[in-house]
């Protein structure tokens, strides 16, 4: 089946083209998705730590064995209570059976 895309750059109506022949305009939606995505991956990658980021790296790699100790017990007891929270939801959300 033949799809006929208007150019939203020139108003020009092309049949199953990616790009616009009058302009060169990107048409296709997988095209302008996968630069969305790349746009996205590139503004992530250059965005600064949090200032939370930063006070957990600093825990972590301490030179003091105490705050290493302390991260590290916090750590554990967050991801234990994670894990019993989340297997909790999955048993409420599990049909009856």
């Amino acid at each position: 089946m033949a799809t006929e895309r208007k150019c939203p750059n020139c108003a020009t109506w092309n049949k199953d083209e990616d790009y616009c022949t009058k302009c060169g305009t990107v048409l296709s939606p997988q095209i302008i998705e996968e630069k969305r995505e790349e746009e996205r991956e590139v503004r992530r990658k250059s965005k600064p730590p949090t200032k939370f980021d930063l006070f957990l790296s600093r825990w972590e790699n301490s030179k003091y064995l105490g705050l290493r100790i302390l991260y590290k017990i916090v750590y554990g007891v967050s991801v234990a209570f994670f894990a019993i929270t989340s297997f909790f939801a999955w048993l409420a959300a599990s049909p009856n059976g």
